[in-house]
């Protein structure tokens, strides 16, 4: 294959980072195009990322093993506790990693982000800031990206890595409306460890209001959480953000309402958490997509940004071995598409279950789901982490 004209990335986020990072080592020019500039990316990480022993292995094949672990916290098991603090259950999610795996591990996004960044430069990768896509066009055996400033790039081949509302997709499949998951969530990193569990992803919910959240420790004694709400989207918050999330954490109680409070109020924010209906047509020709783009998913099981991880690692995979690009990223289609089909389902099942009114029922299915989680919980978590299959040599 000619490795003399670029392959060409929309986005600088972790798929894209990963995916051009991973073609670099196989001896590919890569150039990245990110609509955002570098110091909102950077000003803006205020969250962070379970990678799970699956994307921390495929990091690792990038030779960021120990970079990754420098950065990062390890991360053992989930526990889940009631508002009244009562333990629902404990999974030990560290049992199922695959053998001669990396560990799970806790990160914050820009730390992750900063770590490829890095690793993308020393390899010869060029980003560009600011520079938003507005479409491409195909002529034979090349791809040209246009951009909002009126430019073009032209190269052997496109990956649209640019989220859930890509603009690669919506050329390839029109405008997909994205699917509202009914909730709402409240993001933070506060610092210190706030009482948690080092090794542990923390879980909290209330069957009442149906609040929900979770957090963990990431690298430098810091507490990344989330909490979580039913709403209607695009609501605004009378009292605020900080206030609302605050009003949330006092509900759920436990450690909640202090690394809410510990959290530098202007940090803290709100998405409304949305995913994409299963899309079988990821590409065409020279072009593909990858993660969000591709597959947008909960972020129930927090697999969003390790699906990206994987993609990446694999499509740079099967580019290296193919006989041409177009070929390269239809095989890359066929490798990830039943993975990830697999590993979406899992989550929309975790997405849809909602909580029991009923308090003598909920006691009931609760004692039931704790003998569910214990027997298939450390199978599902074994296959969740199964690390992706590589055949090509890296330099």
């Amino acid at each position: 294959m000619d490795l003399t004209r670029p392959i060409l990335v929309t986005g600088a986020g972790v798929g894209g980072l990963t995916a051009a990072l991973a073609l670099a080592r196989h001896g590919f020019a890569v150039r990245v195009y990110e609509r955002r500039e570098l110091e909102e990316i950077t000003t803006n990480a205020g969250f962070g990322h379970t990678i799970w022993s699956n994307a921390t292995t495929s990091l690792r094949t990038l030779g960021l093993g120990e970079r990754l672990l420098a950065r990062a916290e390890p991360m053992l098991g989930f526990e889940s506790r009631n508002s009244r603090q009562q333990v629902m259950f404990r999974t030990n999610t560290a049992d199922s990693i695959w053998p001669g795996c990396a560990p799970t591990v806790g990160i914050g996004r820009g730390d992750l982000i900063g770590l490829l960044r890095e690793a993308c430069l020393d390899r010869g990768v060029q980003i560009e800031y600011g520079q938003r896509a507005t479409g491409y066009e195909i002529a034979g055996d090349e791809v040209t990206l246009k951009l909002a400033d009126g430019s073009t790039v032209t190269g052997a081949g496109l990956i649209g890595a640019d989220g859930i509302r890509s603009t690669i997709l919506e050329q390839l499949h029109g405008r997909i409306p994205a699917v509202y998951t009914g909730r709402s969530t409240y993001r933070g990193i506060a610092p210190g460890t706030c009482g948690l569990k080092r090794g542990t992803v923390h879980l909290f919910s209330d069957p009442d209001s149906r609040f929900g959240g979770g957090a963990w420790l990431i690298g430098g004694d810091r507490v990344v959480w989330t909490l979580s709400c039913e709403r209607t989207p695009g609501t605004e918050d009378p009292q605020g953000i900080p206030a609302r999330a605050r009003e949330i954490a006092d509900v759920l109680g436990g450690p909640a309402p202090t690394f809410v409070r510990d959290t530098p109020q202007e940090t803290i924010s709100r998405i409304d958490v949305y995913y994409h209906e299963w899309l079988d047509h990821w590409g065409e020709g020279p072009v593909t997509l990858l993660g969000d783009a591709a597959h947008a998913l909960p972020t129930d099981l927090g697999q969003g940004a390790c699906m990206a991880i994987e993609d990446g690692v694999v499509l740079a995979d099967c580019l290296a071995t193919a006989a041409d690009v177009p070929s390269g990223l239809r095989e890359y289609e066929r490798r990830r598409r039943e993975r990830v089909h697999w590993v979406r389902e899992h989550v929309l099942r975790v997405n849809r279950f909602k909580p029991i009114s009923n308090k003598a029922l909920r006691w009931v299915v609760g004692k039931i789901a704790k003998v569910v989680v214990a027997s298939s919980a450390p199978k599902m978590w074994r296959e969740v982490q199964r690390p992706p299959e590589l055949t090509a040599e890296r330099s």
